[in-house]
């Protein structure tokens, strides 16, 4: 089997600049020819810290941005770049740009990146500030220092005019707060054009950074939003009505999958073909293992064996046999050659054109053989996206919320469905502690470690220590009626 082609990464670099500079012309009198340059200055050049895309093109408009920092004052933006070429590595993969934003802001480039920080913070002993999980995440103040750089973005964006915020385009919501004057105004405000000194200063806020934790994150256990026993079964209702035809049907299964086995989003569109089998009958639940061998791309590829429900595989075993499937695999391989050709002619002309320097890398050939090797293909033949997967299930929210309009989950809330509803189901079926079932939530789950596991232990304890205390209260109640 070959694997899917990496693609090549952006990157910074240096530039020194003089932040404002001065032109002015020049007269040749013996030729008369007008010439420009530029004014020496005693003023020291700045270092502007660029991002270059993986066409080795530079990044439009951000690295205006870039400049219009050191304009202002700044001596360097290498902070700045860092954390606008971190939200661009985050949002290619996901065929998203800056300009992807809705109505609904927590669908937006923005608020995705934020979960994104947020899901891959370090987790640190707050006693010894050793780091406990996640050496490689990003520390509390990298994270919030990013999210504000992106915040600014924004709204130079729109201030500059070339990226308009409105009710239908917007990345995040502003609540109105009032300045006395004297207060100095952020140069980075969106309304900050159409403010009067004379006046008071009306600026707008947003909420988007208060969701990061100012010293320590915030309780993981806290951050849980599991769907309810209830909410679950119109979630699996829906699927299977609404998506029980076509590609419908494909993601049908594979958000069961999610919710049903604790995949990470990565996991499901990388879930591999090989070892979906008919089941033997008598099974509740078969094993499956998933690892980079079968080409699962697995966090910190950590191979682990989930447990598929037995009517779940009977279905997957249906679908990996289908004949339209087939036919849909033989496209994408087709697709992939005619992509290859372009890559070869495009680099054909670009080296008579400019030469070898700086050409485009030469492509992988794509073999008649070739086997991406994933369960779940598109129309296109291909693995499905991740960006795809959320976005449908954003339709699928908003359709069950015609009918139930307190229904509001989100592609990460299935994989905690899945280990509260284990933990509840294992804990009463065995009648043991949830504490005691931890090790093995953690095998499930594929967890580096039980730190991240102990959040879905504290939340079944905190839920079940709340149940108790509504229970007594409503008998203390009953009593005293009685």
């Amino acid at each position: 089997m070959v694997s899917l082609m990496e693609e090549p990464d952006f990157y910074n670099l240096i530039i020194p600049v003089k932040p404002r500079p001065k032109i002015i012309q020049s007269l040749d009198k013996s030729t008369g020819v007008i010439d420009m340059e530029v004014v020496k200055s005693i003023v020291k050049p700045r270092n502007l810290t660029i991002i270059v895309q993986p066409n080795s093109l530079p990044l439009y408009p951000h690295n205006q941005f870039l400049y219009s920092l050191l304009k202002e004052g700044k001596d360097s933006t290498a902070t700045e770049a860092q954390a606008l070429m971190a939200f661009e590595r985050f949002l290619a993969p996901h065929n998203k740009t800056y300009k992807s934003l809705t109505e609904d802001q927590e669908e937006g480039a923005p608020w995705l990146f934020a979960d994104y920080l947020l899901d891959n913070l370090k987790v640190v002993n707050p006693a010894t500030g050793l780091v406990l999980e996640n050496p490689n995440g990003y520390s509390i103040s990298t994270a919030r220092s990013y999210i504000d750089v992106v915040i600014k973005f924004y709204k130079w964006l729109h201030s500059s005019g070339l990226f308009f915020i409105s009710e239908t385009h917007k990345p995040f919501e502003f609540k109105t707060v009032t300045l006395r004057r004297g207060q100095k105004v952020n140069q980075h405000d969106i309304l900050a054009h159409l403010n009067n000194k004379k006046l008071a200063l009306s600026v707008q806020t947003t909420d988007l950074k208060k969701r990061f934790p100012k010293v320590e994150s915030t309780p993981e256990h806290m951050k849980l939003k599991p769907m309810t026993e209830d909410d679950k079964d119109i979630f699996i209702e829906h699927l299977k009505i609404k998506y029980s035809k076509g590609f419908k049907k494909i993601k049908s299964l594979m958000y069961r999958l999610t919710v049903e086995t604790g995949l990470r989003i990565e996991e499901l569109v990388t879930f591999p073909d090989s070892g979906i089998h008919f089941p033997m009958e008598g099974a509740d639940e078969i094993p499956f293992l998933i690892s980079l061998a079968n080409g699962c791309q697995t966090k910190f590829d950590k191979p682990r064996i989930i447990n598929i429900p037995y009517d779940l595989m009977l279905e997957l075993d249906v679908y990996l046999n289908r004949d339209d499937r087939k036919v849909q695999l033989n496209k994408g391989v087709n697709k992939l050659k005619g992509e290859y050709k372009k890559k070869v002619t495009a680099r054909k002309e670009y080296i008579e054109k400019y030469g070898l320097a700086n050409a485009p890398e030469e492509p992988v050939p794509v073999h008649d053989d070739y086997e991406h090797g994933r369960l779940f293909i598109s129309a296109r033949g291909l693995p499905y996206s991740v960006s795809t997967i959320q976005s449908e299930l954003s339709v699928i929210r908003e359709n069950i919320k015609m009918e139930y309009p307190h229904w509001y989950y989100r592609i990460h809330d299935l994989r905690s469905t899945f280990a509260t509803h284990w933990l509840k189901k294992e804990a009463e079926k065995r009648g043991i502690l949830f504490d005691i079932l931890m090790q093995e939530l953690a095998d499930l789950m594929g967890h580096e470690s039980t730190v991240t596991t102990q959040k879905y232990i504290t939340f079944m304890r905190d839920k079940a220590a709340k149940l108790l205390f509504s229970h007594k209260k409503n008998k203390l109640a009953q009593d005293a009626l009685a």
